[in-house]
C-alpha cells in the first residue's frame, strides 16, 4: 500500500470499493446479520413508499402535487404522457458507498475544510485500521502488509512526528514491513542504523552526454557486530542486534540524526563547539555550513564520537572529527579516548604541542578554552561581559560564552576569525570520504 507525499483526504474518505476507508466499511456490512439486514431493508423500503408514487396515501404530500402540476403543465403540450417523480429506493450498500466524515476539535465541519495536518493524521487514522483489517481474517491466518509511505512528516509538528514514527515502529513490530522515504531527522534512528538506506544523487558524464545517477548505502547490523567482535576479541559470541541497538540508544537526538541527511558533517564534543564553530564559519566567504550541506554534530563527549562516526562513515557521509586531546589530564582513560580517536582516521596517537589539523581530524592540545585564549583579543574582557549579560556565576556556561565571544568577534568590521578556528573550518568543509573505516573491511 503506497501513500504518496501528496494525498487528498476526500480520496480516503470515500465509501468505493476500492478506497482503504471503503473496503472497511464494506467489512462492516458482511458482519451484519441477514436479521439485520432485512430490518434496515424493511426501514429503507418505507422510506421510498414515502417518497414514491406507489405509496399511495403514504406518500408526502408536496412531493404528488408537484408531480400534479408539472403533469397538468406537460399535456398542454404532449397530452397523453404522464411524468412520475421517482427517488432511487436506498439499499445499506448504497447508504455505505456515501459516508463524509466530520471532525470536532472545537468546530465541527467536514474533514476536507480542515488542516493539512489533520488531514495527513486523518489518512494515516484510516490505513492504520485498514492496515489491521487487510493482515487478519476470520480463520485466524494472518497476512502481510508492506506499507510505503512518502514523507510521514508532512504537515506534522515535531510532537506528531515522533507520534508516527512510533506508529510505524509498532507496525513493523507486529510483522508487517514499513518502507519510507523522510527529510526529518524525527523519523530516524542511530540505535536503527541498520534500517536506514540514505541514498545519495549526483551527476554522472559518459560520452559526452550527463546523466543523474543514484547511488544507495546502507549498514547491516552483522558488519557492525564483526567489527565490534574484531577490535575486541572478548566480545565475540556476545554481542547480538540488541545488545549494539542498547549501546546506541542513548544517542536518539534530532540534532546527532541530522547527520544522516548531510552532505558532510563536523563532529565535537559538545555544546561549545556546535554553538560557535558555525558562527565563525559564516564570517568566513564561502565557508557557511549550511549551504554546503554540511551539519556539526555534538556528541555528547569524546567517549561516543567513534561510535558515531563509524556509523556515518560507513553510509558514506564524508566526516571530520574535532576534539580536545586533553593533553595532561591524569585520567588515563580520557588520553586513552584521544589516541583512539587518532588511530581511528589512521593518524599517529600522539599529539604535538601546538594545534593538530589533518585532513579528517584535528585536536586541541589541551582544550578549546585553553588553546584559543592567547588568539582572542580582549578575552578576559568578552568573559566577564558574557557572565554578566547572561547570569552566569563561576565557570560554568562555557558553551554560550563561546557562543557570546564568537558573536562579538564576528560582529566586527572586519569580522575576527581566530586563526586555529580557521585553520580547522577549511579542513573540515573539504573533507573526502577515504574509505571504511571498520576492522576486518
Amino acid at each position: 500500500m503506497l501513500v504518496p507525499a501528496v494525498r487528498d483526504v476526500s480520496d480516503e474518505s470515500k465509501g468505493t470499493k476500492n478506497s482503504p476507508f471503503g473496503k472497511l466499511l464494506y467489512a462492516i456490512l458482511d458482519t451484519v446479520t441477514e436479521e439485520k439486514k432485512h430490518q434496515i431493508d424493511a426501514i429503507l423500503r418505507e422510506v421510498s413508499r414515502h417518497m414514491n408514487r406507489a405509496g399511495g396515501q403514504a406518500r408526502v404530500p408536496l412531493i404528488a402535487e408537484t408531480e400534479n402540476q408539472l403533469n397538468t403543465l406537460l399535456h398542454d403540450l404532449f397530452a397523453g404522457c404522464d411524468l412520475e417523480i421517482e427517488f432511487e429506493t436506498p439499499t445499506l450498500e448504497l447508504l455505505l458507498s456515501t459516508p463524509r466524515l466530520y471532525v470536532d476539535d472545537g468546530f465541527r465541519n467536514a474533514v476536507e475544510n480542515k488542516g493539512h495536518g489533520l488531514q495527513r493524521a486523518i489518512i494515516f487514522t484510516i490505513l492504520r485500521r485498514y492496515a489491521e483489517y487487510m493482515t487478519s481474517s476470520p480463520q485466524g491466518k494472518r497476512r502481510n502488509l508492506v506499507l510505503a509511505v512518502e514523507e510521514p512528516e508532512l504537515y506534522m509538528h515535531p510532537q506528531a512526528q515522533r507520534t508516527i514514527r512510533k506508529v510505524l515502529r509498532n507496525i513493523v513490530d507486529s510483522g508487517d514491513q514499513v518502507i519510507f522515504s523522510t527529510h526529518s531527522s524525527l523519523l530516524v534512528d542511530v540505535a536503527y542504523f541498520d534500517e536506514i538506506i540514505r541514498m545519495e544523487s549526483g551527476c554522472v558524464e559518459k560520452e559526452c552526454i550527463r546523466t543523474t545517477a543514484s547511488t544507495a548505502w546502507q549498514l547491516p547490523m552483522a558488519t557492525m557486530i564483526n567489527d565490534i567482535e574484531s577490535r575486541v576479541p572478548k566480545l565475540k559470541g556476545n554481542v547480538t542486534s540488541q545488545s549494539l541497538r542498547d549501546l546506541y540508544s542513548h544517542a536518539y537526538n534530532p540534532h546527532r540524526n541530522e547527520g544522516f541527511f548531510a552532505s558532510k558533517i563536523i563532529l565535537v564534543e559538545g555544546l561549545t563547539e556546535e554553538y560557535a564553530l558555525p558562527i565563525y564559519a559564516d564570517a568566513l566567504p564561502g565557508c557557511s555550513f549550511d549551504p554546503l550541506g554540511i551539519s556539526v554534530v555534538e556528541c555528547g563527549g569524546k567517549g561516543s564520537m567513534d561510535r558515531l562516526y563509524r556509523i556515518f562513515n560507513e553510509l558514506h557521509i564524508p566526516c571530520y572529527i574535532l576534539f580536545d586531546y586533553d593533553a595532561g589530564n591524569k585520567d588515563k582513560k580520557t588520553i586513552d579516548k584521544s589516541k583512539e580517536l587518532l588511530s581511528l582516521v589512521g593518524n599517529e596517537d600522539t599529539v604535538s604541542e601546538s594545534l593538530f589539523v589533518d585532513d579528517s581530524i584535528a585536536c586541541f592540545v589541551k582544550t578549546w578554552e585553553t588553546d584559543l585564549h592567547h588568539e582572542i583579543p580582549r578575552i578576559d574582557e568578552l568573559k566577564l561581559e558574557a557572565k554578566t549579560l547572561l547570569g552566569i556565576k563561576e565557570d560554568t556556561g562555557k558553551p554560550l560564552i563561546a557562543r557570546y565571544i564568537a558573536r562579538n568577534l564576528t560582529a566586527l568590521d572586519p569580522p575576527v576569525v581566530p586563526q586555529s578556528i580557521k585553520k580547522i573550518i577549511e579542513k573540515a568543509i573539504n573533507v573526502r570520504w577515504k574509505g571504511s573505516c571498520l576492522a576486518n573491511s
